[in-house]
């Protein structure tokens, strides 16, 4: 078993036992507590709480061991999050189809350095823009945007030369009159998840979780929002949408 250490000073963790006092008069005795013997800190986390409520005889403790549980639910699923990193594939549909980045920079009404810019870095660009570009290049959000466990090498492109057509400038008109909507509340309400959750699960804060939902959903990025989805269990396309 790998060695646990303190996240302060490096020192190997130890478990020790320990009684606690729950609202000044109850004693829940012998509650193992992994801590640092240098610092002298104990660290808290959701299993520790559990252990305590559950040996405890409070009055709501079957309220708040529920609560709690779905607190750590939601801490699991942070830590795999955590594990992935976010992957486009523009490049490799763009070379699939033998489309160039001038042909999506035109249709999208945006610059080429910006298209290369997004490509070459990886970058994860507003969730209007990412479904308007799936949407041109005529492929499933979910095949140009993943999250991996490690960033895949799409350096190597070849370089094609499109002749604009009448068909790309009714495209790019269509393009001009989507907007997005956001079908978070709804998931969330069929799911029976509170804002919250979601917020512990893709690791912010209340406050940020209510700003992206209520008021800056088009300015969310396709990295949260593939994040969200993995969270909630719901394919992108179920939350976000053209229309």
């Amino acid at each position: 078993m790998a060695e646990r250490r303190c996240p302060v000073c490096g020192s190997e963790l130890v478990t020790v036992y320990k009684t606690f006092e729950i609202d000044g008069k109850e004693k829940v005795k012998n509650v193992p507590v992994i801590m640092c013997p240098k610092c002298n800190i104990s660290l808290v986390n959701t299993d520790l709480l559990i252990n305590i409520t559950e040996r405890s005889e409070l009055e709501n403790k079957n309220e708040i061991l529920e609560e709690l549980k779905e607190a750590k639910t939601d801490e699991e699923i942070r830590n795999v999050l955590k594990q992935y990193k976010f992957q486009n594939h523009i490049r490799e549909i763009l070379n699939e189809k033998k489309l160039s980045y001038h042909w999506l920079a035109y249709v999208l009404d945006i610059s080429s350095s910006y298209i290369r810019d997004i490509v070459k870095n990886n970058r994860a660009i507003k969730i209007k823009t990412a479904l308007k570009i799936a949407y041109a290049l005529e492929v499933d959000i979910n095949k140009l945007y993943t999250l991996e466990k490690e960033n895949k090498d799409t350096s190597k492109s070849a370089i094609y030369i499109c002749k604009l057509t009448e068909r790309d400038e009714k495209l790019k008109e269509e393009l001009k009159k989507f907007d997005v909507k956001c079908y978070i509340n709804d998931v969330l309400k069929e799911k029976g998840i509170q804002e919250i959750q979601l917020a512990r699960r893709i690791g912010v804060s209340k406050q940020s979780m209510h700003k992206m939902i209520s008021v800056t959903k088009e300015n969310m990025t396709i990295e949260t929002a593939l994040k969200m989805s993995y969270a909630l269990n719901v394919d992108i396309n179920r939350i976000f949408t053209l229309e």
